[in-house]
């Protein structure tokens, strides 16, 4: 019963990501803002990330832990590398 918990909410906030990405987009697009463009690329890689665990987690444990480990390092990579970004652009 727990995991379906979780799994559930892993779901439902992959969707929920969708709309705020679209919404975040038009944000950056009509006020060229870098802020609302580094939100919405994080919310696209958490979204993508919780999709693909809540996904994954029907699979065997074992697989689904590597999948978790590979998709927290994947985030991680990719905030380092728009924060970065952000930084030299200023």
């Amino acid at each position: 019963m727990g995991g379906t918990v979780w799994q559930t909410g892993a779901f439902v906030y992959a969707l929920v990501t969708i709309p705020v990405f679209v919404v975040l987009g038009v944000v950056a697009q009509l006020t060229r803002s870098r802020l609302a463009r580094r939100l919405m690329e994080i919310v696209l890689l958490s979204g993508v990330a919780a999709f693909a665990v809540a996904l994954g987690s029907l699979a065997d444990d074992g697989l689904q832990w590597t999948l978790v480990v590979l998709l927290v390092a994947l985030f991680v990579v990719g905030v380092v590398m728009h924060v970065r970004s952000y930084s030299r652009s200023s």
